[in-house]
């Protein structure tokens, strides 16, 4: 009788370890899928800024840069010196 209740014992603290190591992969794998829409969500205005941006040309002689944004060939470019 003694065998049979340590037996109990012994597969109840088993089935309660892993439940408790399920629950932790569980939760584990929700803190994934967060991090992961996160992590989706940032790429997708990384892209977006990207995708707004507009090409510059950079000029530079010596210490001297000029930064062009060359929008339209016919209108006159902003030249930033710094």
């Amino acid at each position: 009788m003694a065998f049979a209740g340590a037996l109990a014992m012994i597969l109840a603290v088993g089935l309660y370890a892993v439940s408790a190591q399920r629950v932790k992969a569980q939760q584990r794998m929700q803190a994934l899928r967060v991090e992961r829409q996160r992590i989706e969500s940032d790429l997708q205005q990384v892209k977006a800024t990207v995708d707004d941006t507009q090409p510059v040309v950079v000029l530079q002689n010596g210490d001297t840069r000029v930064i062009v944004q060359p929008s339209n060939p016919y209108q006159q470019t902003k030249q930033v010196y710094y």
